[in-house]
């Protein structure tokens, strides 16, 4: 069984054992978890996993540390996602970011049924990365997944994407499984629409393979996390960076 989880951002490090933690997720631990004096937690910070002991003093949550390693290497999964309505989104972004995701990329796609308010952007913002930094407690990712501000098709191309791509389709003839990339991949989901002629030009300008996750014509929100989760899989690592 694994440890409960804490993100230590916003906690307080005092000398090199003792963590006090922020009101937020001292609560998580002793009201939702059910942790008492002496039981061991999890904190994360991107790179870093330590193993505390809770200690209560008071109304402070503190921590005592009893280990620290670096996280994991994993694959660097990068996810272009269709924007959505927001609950769909929401629910996106978190199972994304536990499948394995590293960097989202909303897209602003001809077919997706909502708009964004530059006003709005902010907030928008704010609430998918609280989002991901829920979704990183549950699955114990130290690092949280990167995520851009919405943008069109045609600027993904001045984002830095990695050289292996590939984009969801359902007239990909290839599986996705057919292919191992090496550190880093890009997958790449239309909305709930598909993707227009347009925007399947444009994918392919931009070096997409198009690929199919499987037999089944899926929700966007669903391939978008079979699609994390099956790069995830062939994707290798080279152990020797760790």
């Amino acid at each position: 069984m694994s440890l409960p989880r804490v993100r230590l951002e916003g906690s307080r490090r005092e000398g090199d054992s003792l963590w006090i933690l922020d009101q937020e997720q001292g609560r998580h631990l002793i009201a939702v978890r059910r942790c008492r004096e002496g039981d061991l937690f999890e904190g994360l910070l991107p790179g870093k996993k330590f193993t505390l002991r809770l200690k209560i003093s008071g109304s402070e949550a503190r921590g005592i540390l009893v280990s620290a390693s670096p996280e994991e290497a994993s694959p660097r999964i990068w996810l272009l996602a269709g924007l959505l309505k927001s609950e769909p989104f929401d629910r996106l972004v978190a199972q994304s970011v536990e499948a394995g995701a590293s960097v989202i990329v909303p897209l602003l796609c001809s077919r997706s049924v909502v708009s964004v308010d530059p006003s709005k952007i902010g907030r928008k913002m704010e609430r998918w990365h609280r989002i991901i930094l829920e979704a990183t407690k549950q699955c114990g990712a130290a690092t949280p997944t990167e995520i851009f501000e919405p943008v069109e098709p045609s600027a993904i191309g001045s984002i830095g994407l990695p050289a292996s791509r590939f984009a969801a389709m359902t007239s990909g003839t290839s599986d996705i499984f057919r292919f191992r990339p090496s550190q880093e991949a890009a997958i790449a989901v239309g909305p709930e629409g598909d993707w227009t002629e347009e925007e399947i030009e444009i994918l392919g300008r931009e070096g997409f393979v198009p690929v199919r996750l499987g037999p089944r014509i899926m929700r966007s929100q669903t391939a978008a996390v079979v699609g994390v989760a099956c790069l995830s899989l062939v994707t290798t690592v080279d152990r020797n960076d760790e």
